[in-house]
């Protein structure tokens, strides 16, 4: 956790914590990550201290475990951007309960490019193609079709 808080500490004293966020991801299994015990308890307090630093915001990766989400949003007292597998409804309902003050669609975005107005319309999404994340050259960012013209 010092790490975390030294990098976010350093990075808003340079540019400013009206301009610095921060994002977790607790639960993921990224590169073999793996949940510990306290995971909750780790990020509760990471969230408060983050807090008490300032950031304009703490972006959560939710995995669906643990009671993580709700404790960083109590402990977080700026600006909680939800993320992982939301659709417009679960979006708006998250929204309407006070869950998060915005909601990030990251995957959604990479395989439709017209996005907004395909959700809008209610015309249905296409899938990403995980495999040419990362990978070198236009294909897979910006060769996704148009549906929503």
């Amino acid at each position: 956790m010092e790490f975390a808080l030294k990098i976010a500490k350093s990075v808003a004293q340079a540019i400013g914590p009206e301009k610095t966020g921060f994002r977790i991801s607790p639960y993921g299994t990224f590169n073999d990550l793996e949940a510990f015990e306290g995971t909750d308890e780790f990020y509760t307090e990471l969230a408060s201290k983050l807090s008490r630093l300032g950031l304009i915001y703490i972006h959560v990766i939710d995995h669906g475990k643990g009671d993580v989400k709700r404790l960083v949003r109590e402990f977080f007292k700026q600006t909680y951007i939800l993320s992982q597998g939301y659709d417009i409804d679960r979006a708006e309902a998250d929204l309407a309960e006070g869950k998060g003050d915005l909601v990030a669609f990251g995957r959604p975005f990479i395989g439709n490019p017209d996005y907004v107005e395909r959700a809008k319309a209610k015309i249905p999404l296409d899938n990403f193609d995980a495999t040419k994340l990362y990978t070198p050259g236009p294909e897979g960012y910006v060769d996704y079709p148009l549906r929503s013209k």
